[in-house]
């Protein structure tokens, strides 16, 4: 809702944009129609950059907002975004080179082996050595034990108690979603957590996850006790932490890591976060200890979190057809090479900045070679020799092509002969074909794929992005792989429209976050540095009498003209000086970023209760 936290728990009302209907109502009868049009859109322009302001000014202190969009606290984030991608990077480089992926393919059948390669990635990025690497191979060693050994029998139980049934057991099925605590993964192995909601006056109830928090939310939390609104101060504004105090999570054993949701405007700036722990601890037992303890007049309602039950999941088996492939070839190039472009992972000196579109962004269909081919400068190995492996397919394209040309203009010149020609075609091509693998292909598609899930946390299949995975519980939990392959023909539209449509969900991807435009930033007020500077200065020169000037900054006098104050201000008050750059810069990053948090439009009448 618009307007402070406080205003609307108090049921003051927001501000509201009028209508059209309800702003003609304020202007003069001689106003005409087109004039009455041009004073609306600039009523609907200054309402816009007043409630960017007003936003700007009421959270510019709260240290999640900060953390975004501050020069100082923002470039540091992004130093340990940029850490834990090279991180990553190496994990994917050590992987590859020690044989990892050598006879990996993301099929559904093959989850064993893909569950395997990711739980080696999560080790390596935890800082796990060769021997760590050692307890997936005694794990698989166990599994094929037990499966030659075949199913044990289930020994009885003993009778229950009188007066026990089983909705009284104390763990029920939630031993399965806590796990068990005498794992041999130890530290790699599915790790403790929960969920902690909390916003600045309390959960709300029946709140949901966050959108876009991460792979772990897609299985839901358990439902744990929800806590009430809390107490509602008027006029206390509560400033929501970035992460629980250390003190509150190291008090535990086996804190580990802690996870926040961005917060949401429209339900009171509400958050999630998750708390990861070792999978040594009672994690039950440290949840219950966490619902009654205050954070900062916020109220946490802790929950257990279920582990990940099935962590491969699998998309239509059409993805294995060859001309799919291909096209998703090189889709996931183009995605990789933007993706490195924006994080400048592979960026040589003087390379162009993110944001701008990459080389061969044009139609994939106009180009049989994947774009990153183009650049003879790349130096991400993944995307080396992307062109020989289709070169085959290329030149019989080629060669077809040129046939069909020939074969139209011999059309031509004979007549009736264009007949036979059109039939052998329809031949050549018939409506429904059978889906043909390449593995080939395949193999050069999950080098792809495995890079943009490891490295860049994309998983392609899905089409999406888990962003801030590494603070989250289950790195690397989920991938969505391609499912067996379709028993029936498949024909030559439901191939077209599976690429129409993969490709168009793929776009918000390969497009990036964007930026605001120019134009519409200045008409939104982005602020000039030198200008508000100026607008500094000004502040601070005031006049006393004739020749007499003062500069309110340190009390000091001056004889002469404002000149005097001015020199005085930029030799003695640069730091002020530069906190007024900085000033101006955390404002333009945050009017510049297209998804900036927001309140939502006002509506007339009362607010709504909780």
């Amino acid at each position: 809702r618009l307007g402070t936290i406080a205003e609307v728990d108090l049921g003051m009302a927001p501000p509201v944009m009028k209508s059209f209907k309800e702003f003609l109502l304020s202007l003069d009868d001689a106003v005409d129609e087109t004039e009455a049009v041009k004073r609306y859109n600039d009523y609907k322009l200054d309402f816009r950059r007043q409630q960017l302001q007003e936003f700007f000014l009421a959270h510019k202190d709260e240290e999640w907002f900060r953390s975004k969009y501050h020069p100082d606290e923002a470039g540091k984030r992004q130093q340990e975004a940029q850490a834990a991608l090279r991180n990553r990077l190496g994990v994917f480089l050590y992987l590859w080179e020690h044989g990892w992926f050598d006879n990996l393919l993301l099929d559904i059948d093959r989850a064993p082996q893909i569950i395997k390669t990711l739980d080696a990635a999560v080790i390596k990025m935890e800082g796990g050595t060769e021997h760590d690497l050692r307890i997936l191979e005694q794990e698989e060693e166990e599994e094929r034990t037990e499966k030659a050994e075949g199913p044990k029998k289930e020994e009885p139980r003993p009778p229950e108690p009188p007066g026990k049934g089983p909705t009284e057991r104390p763990d029920g099925d939630d031993s399965a979603k806590v796990g068990d605590l005498g794992s041999a993964r130890g530290l790699w192995g599915p790790l403790g957590h929960f969920g902690v909601p909390w916003s600045p006056f309390g959960a709300e109830p029946g709140a949901e996850p966050a959108a876009g928090a991460g792979p772990e939310e897609e299985e839901g939390p358990d439902k744990g006790p929800k806590a009430e609104d809390g107490d509602k101060e008027g006029g206390a504004k509560v400033k929501p932490p970035r992460a629980p105090s250390p003190q509150l999570c190291k008090r535990y054993p086996g804190f580990m890591r802690v996870a926040l949701s961005e917060p949401q405007p429209e339900r009171r700036f509400f958050r999630r976060g998750w708390v990861t722990f070792d999978r040594s601890v009672n994690i039950k037992e440290i949840c219950w200890s966490l619902q009654n303890i205050r954070l900062r007049e916020c109220e946490l309602s802790p929950g257990v979190n279920r582990d990940l039950t099935r962590r491969v999941r699998n998309v239509s088996g059409l993805t294995q057809h060859r001309p799919i492939v291909r096209h998703d070839i090189k889709l996931a190039a183009r995605l990789v090479q933007a993706l490195d472009a924006r994080a400048r992972l592979w960026s040589p000196p003087g390379a162009a900045a993110p944001g701008q579109d990459p080389p061969g962004d044009g139609d994939a269909h106009a180009d049989p070679e994947p774009p990153p081919a183009a650049d003879p400068g790349a130096q991400n190995p993944v995307l080396r020799h992307i062109t020989d492996s289709l070169s085959e397919e290329v030149s019989a394209e080629e060669e077809e092509l040129r046939g069909q040309g020939q074969g139209q203009g011999q059309g031509q010149g004979q007549g009736q002969g264009s007949a036979p020609a059109e039939d052998a075609a329809r031949e050549s091509h018939p409506a429904e074909v059978t889906v043909e693998r390449d593995e080939k292909l395949l193999k050069v598609l999950d080098r792809l794929l495995l890079y943009l899930r490891i490295v860049h946390s994309v998983d392609y299949y899905n089409t999406s992005e888990y962003p801030n995975e590494d603070e989250m519980p289950n790195r690397c939990g989920i991938i969505h792989v391609r499912g067996p392959l379709p028993p029936n023909r498949v024909s030559h539209g439901e191939v077209s429209e599976w690429q129409r449509g993969f490709e168009a969900r793929l776009a918000p991807l390969l497009a990036g976050p964007g930026a605001v435009p120019e134009e519409e930033a200045v008409r939104l007020g982005r602020k000039d540095p030198e200008q508000e500077l100026e607008k500094f200065v000004s502040a601070n020169t005031q006049e006393l009498g004739k020749d007499k000037w003062l500069c309110p900054l340190s009390g000091k006098k001056f004889k002469g003209g404002p000149e005097f104050v001015r020199k005085h201000i930029f030799n003695k008050h640069g730091d002020k000086m530069g906190a007024v750059r900085k000033e101006v810069l955390f404002f333009n990053n945050f009017l510049m970023d297209p998804k900036r948090p927001a309140l939502p439009e006002g509506k007339g009448g009362p607010p709504q209760g909780p």
